[in-house]
């Protein structure tokens, strides 16, 4: 059986390269996946403030179609994982909890599937040390801060991160690509999240804090893992300078772009095309850094050789 793929509904749309390039991605490191077969939406971000009961059924619903095809669901939107990941735990632990789901649904769901953020799947199913093996190309003077936003590290006790305020599966998963990850207290910062439309000035503020803080760390990008973080960050850039009077050009990009990149997977395979903010001058100007830096290096020791 495969791994059951969960894009959700920002994956099919506004966040299409997260899609293309974690399938990419999956497919680069021999991890075999299927699509869950007639998916629907998880419920994300207010059905459970609305109706726990249907909440918890609209994602079960979701895991029920996922066991047919695997005993594990990647979510790559932490929206999306963060509800089927607290269906998963509480109709697991609850047998009144998943007869009531049951009687709601169609047809009862009887599975045992795992639910996956992306960083924790790759971590678990493929590893630092393999991801290091597959590494093509040079991004060593890519120089970019993790940003988890407030979903994908926590609760760690969900997620499986370290630490609530520091986690590290990105940071772990990015250097083991060669990129240069820099260190900052940013990481689990709220970008505004749903507040960009009707608290705009809030979200403004908070994601230019944001931006301001990875430039302060040394970094030249952000890398996300959440398409609601990245159009705060990225769609919103151009707004964020014109309320708060900066000029601001940094790429948002995500971690399936990274990494898929630093495997040898191209520019048009992750579709940097997509993002607002053009990463691929940075890409590149990184890339041939890396190799006039490897070329120079071979000169010296070519030269030191023959002395």
């Amino acid at each position: 059986m495969s791994l059951a793929y969960y894009p959700g509904c920002s994956l099919g749309h506004s966040s299409v390269e997260y899609d293309r390039s974690t399938r990419k991605l999956l497919a680069t490191l021999g991890l075999e996946y299927a699509v869950v077969p007639d998916w629907t939406c998880c419920g994300s971000s207010p059905a459970h403030m609305t109706d726990y009961l249907m909440a918890q059924s609209l994602a079960a619903r979701n895991l029920r179609q996922a066991a047919e095809v695997g005993d594990e669901l990647l979510a790559p939107c932490p929206s999306c994982y963060q509800r089927e990941k607290n269906a998963e735990i509480e109709i697991h632990k609850s047998d009144v909890l998943r007869a009531a789901v049951n009687e709601v649904l169609d047809r009862p769901y009887e599975g045992r599937v795992r639910v996956y953020a992306l960083p924790e799947y790759l971590m678990e199913f493929a590893g630092v040390d393999k991801i290091a093996s597959l590494v093509k190309t040079d991004l060593s003077r890519l120089r970019v801060v993790p940003y988890y936003g407030c979903l994908l590290g926590r609760p760690s006790a969900l997620t499986g991160e370290c630490d609530d305020e520091q986690p590290m599966m990105m940071d772990s998963l990015l250097r083991a690509a060669g990129v240069d990850v820099k260190w900052w207290n940013y990481k689990t910062e709220c970008c505004g999240a749903s507040l960009g439309m009707p608290k705009m000035e809030i979200q403004r503020q908070l994601s230019g804090k944001v931006l301001q803080q990875a430039l302060a760390a040394g970094a030249d990008a952000v890398v996300v893992g959440c398409p609601l973080c990245h159009v705060n960050l990225d769609l919103r850039q151009d707004q964020i300078n014109h309320y708060c009077g900066t000029d601001y050009e940094v790429p948002i990009l995500y971690l399936s772009q990274v990494l898929g990149l630093a495997l040898g997977l191209s520019a048009d395979d992750v579709m940097l095309d997509k993002n607002v903010v053009d990463p691929r001058p940075l890409v590149e100007r990184a890339v041939a850094g890396a190799a006039g830096a490897a070329a120079g290096a071979t000169h010296d020791a070519s030269a030191e050789a023959k002395s």
